[in-house]
């Protein structure tokens, strides 16, 4: 089951009833939203089982896939753990690595990309003929030295888009941490707690607390996550390599702080609340993502997981901490709202967010009844589907985009944009009059025709706390007048639209 190299390609432009449909961008953001629920539920994963089973499932969800495959590194060997599939693959089955497509994945470090399998050689007929496979993406868990891969494949034949790749890389990533994080954790777990008596003498980074077996040894000193023994009044007594470099500060001067010290003011008392809970025999660990001051000063955010170490006597003797930097993924997260808001061709908020701002200033609004007159627009590009049809599809993208971009760059930091549908958008004006919103769409009717190959209309209607229910619906009536007479016009509540847009129809 060896691929050959990888190679995405472009997707072809049409597609026969017979085929799957192709990634689209709307398929790319609801695969970048369950990429951030996924990395919450991996976080919290104890057990490979977890791990294997949500990975399984969110490699079909985010790329749409009819089969997916979680493959573990066994030595030389390629064992395929866990599926979530429409029909039976490999689970349980073990290959060696130069057999297989994971282990061409791992031993390469790249994705291999097969949009048809019969056409590559090394793929052998007899592996994958009693299966539904035509098709298939395999990336390797951590690209340096891979533990593992991560396989989808689909019932027909296709090219898998270079997002998708993307996605299911991406999931790869997030699975190496939790993989590892889960192996770490069932070594302490059983190691501590025949050797509890030791972890509370201090000790260098990296250096092996006495009576302790290598195996512990080197877990805690080589673990990818930091790790961390405080004693009971919040000293650090022992620290590893990892925790040192999450924090910058070195083994030495951790000694002289605590853990208070060093964490940012709005988590301490949280965390303090469940370390007493801890003590207090009312749970058994706990977990909570919080933040670091780093030695440079810089704000560093950790996934935190505690649990207690007790003496012979049953007595609390120190909290064992296992500290994941995840400031990445809380950049990544966020950068995946912000896009999974986010209308994917023009980069204004979408129907959603535009939905959600408008209910927040309605909000905000209800709350100051004097609250000052503010605006909404309704706007139509006209001729979109004739550029379309005539230009392309690439031609009518450029349209979208200008008028989005000539639309941002007319606002305030205050108003906001959204593509609501294919070819209409959505503005909403706080602090704005009448007078204000009627010369602000002359401009953009006028700047629209000037600057793309079709024209815009656009309906305005004026909201006060009282009328902001309907505003959209209001101003996409005014908006359909503005069309019964052609293009390039605006019509707000008191302008007759003919009149209002001789400018707009001189500049075009």
């Amino acid at each position: 089951m060896t691929s050959g190299a990888s190679s995405t390609g472009k997707q072809p432009q049409s597609q026969t009833a017979d085929e799957p449909r192709y990634f689209s961008e709307a398929d790319n953001v609801r695969g970048m939203t369950r990429l951030t629920d996924v990395i919450q539920q991996l976080s919290l994963a104890r057990t490979m089982h977890e791990v294997q089973r949500a990975v399984a499932a969110t490699a079909r969800e985010v790329i749409g896939c009819d089969g997916a495959t979680f493959v573990l590194r066994d030595h030389g060997m390629c064992f395929y753990a866990d599926e979530d599939s429409i029909a039976p693959l490999w689970k349980g089955r073990r290959f060696p690595m130069e057999a297989c497509v994971s282990g061409w994945v791992m031993l390469h470090k790249q994705p291999a990309v097969i949009p048809d399998i019969y056409r590559d050689e090394r793929i052998p007929g007899d592996a994958y003929r009693p299966t539904f496979v035509k098709s298939l993406v395999m990336v390797p868990i951590r690209r340096q030295e891979p533990i593992g891969a991560i396989g989808c494949y689909w019932a027909q034949q296709r090219q898998p888009a270079e997002h998708e790749v993307a996605l299911l890389q991406a999931l790869a990533d997030v699975t190496s941490v939790a993989v590892e994080s889960v192996q770490l954790h069932a070594v302490l777990e059983q190691k501590v707690g025949d050797r509890s008596d030791v972890l509370d003498r201090p000790m260098q980074s990296g250096a092996a607390p006495a009576g302790v077996d290598t195996t512990f040894a080197a877990a805690f000193a080589n673990a990818p996550i930091g790790m961390a023994v405080i004693g009971l009044d919040g000293s650090f007594q022992q620290v590893n390599r990892e925790f040192c470099r999450i924090t910058g500060y070195s083994a030495e001067a951790l000694t002289q702080l605590t853990f208070q010290d060093i964490t940012h003011a709005d988590d301490l008392d949280i965390d303090l609340a469940e370390a007493s809970r801890l003590l207090a025999g009312e749970i058994a660990s706990y977990q909570m993502d919080k933040r670091y001051y780093s030695r440079d000063g810089h704000v560093v955010w950790v996934r935190l997981s505690v649990f207690l170490v007790h003496d012979d006597a049953g007595e609390p003797l120190s909290f064992i901490s296992h500290i994941e930097d995840i400031s990445a993924r809380r950049r990544d997260e966020e950068l995946l709202r912000r896009q999974a808001t986010l209308d994917a061709l023009t980069g204004v908020y979408n129907r959603s967010r535009f939905d959600e701002e408008l209910r927040r200033y309605a909000a905000v609004a209800a709350r100051h009844s004097t609250a000052d007159e503010a605006a909404v627009f309704m706007i139509d590009l006209d001729g979109l589907k004739q550029i379309n049809d005539q230009r392309g599809h690439t031609a009518g993208d450029a349209y979208l985009k200008t008028v989005a971009d000539v639309i941002s760059r007319r606002l305030r930091l205050s108003d906001v944009v959204g593509r609501i549908g294919g070819d209409e958008f959505a503005v909403l004006l706080p602090h704005t009059t009448v007078a204000q919103a009627q010369q602000l769409a002359q401009t953009l009717v006028e700047q629209v025709e000037t600057l793309s190959p079709g024209g815009i209309c656009i309906g305005i209607a004026t909201i006060t706390p009282d009328t902001i229910d309907g505003a959209l619906e209001r101003a996409d009536r005014a908006m359909y007048r503005a069309k019964r007479h052609g293009g390039s016009h605006w019509c707000g509540p008191d302008a007759d639209p003919a009149e209002s847009s001789t400018a707009g129809r001189a500049a075009g």
